[in-house]
């Protein structure tokens, strides 16, 4: 009994054959080995698909693939400057929450506020006559003096200018 082959010491030269159109080198040893005729066969048959997938094949023009490629670098590059603003816009968003927080609770101490109010504005009540006198007093003596005061501050740049003007 005769051992079966699995392999062949000259498939690698026989597929080479076939995968570079040069069948006809290995014609003779085709004819003898069936393992080698199979792989013949079978590579012969991808050849040929991989032929016809190439000639089927619809090649974009250059034009068509720069355009792509540009639209792709512009996307790229749009999501890539967006990314800080989207940051930035997280943080401020985290801001503005931490800014609500602290102005409702300024609020509800507030809240609490009214009730010492209440108190300050008694103690107010009590001593109205002596708030009087000193608010007339103000008014005698400090409009005046206010007056005076914006006479200056209007008075002092219009004389620096003529102080310090060439002639």
């Amino acid at each position: 009994m005769k051992p079966t082959m699995v392999e062949c010491p000259r498939e690698s030269e026989v597929f080479e054959a076939v995968a570079f159109d040069r069948v006809h080198d290995v014609r003779d040893h085709l004819a003898e080995c069936a393992i080698c005729a199979e792989i013949a066969d079978v590579a012969g048959a991808l050849r040929a698909e991989h032929a016809a997938a190439c000639r089927e094949a619809h090649v974009p023009s250059a034009g068509a693939v720069w355009w792509r490629a540009t639209v792709r670098a512009r996307a790229e590059a749009a999501q890539t400057v967006s990314k800080p603003i989207t940051i930035l816009q997280g943080v401020a968003g985290a801001c503005g929450v931490g800014l609500a927080v602290a102005v409702a609770s300024l609020v509800w101490r507030s809240l609490h506020f009214f009730d010492s109010a209440a108190g300050f504005v008694a103690r107010l009540e009590e001593r109205r006559d002596e708030i009087a006198t000193a608010s007339a007093l103000i008014v005698q003596h400090g409009v005046p003096i206010v007056l005076a005061l914006a006479a200056c501050f209007v008075l002092a740049p219009v004389a620096l200018y003529f102080a310090l003007a060439d002639e």
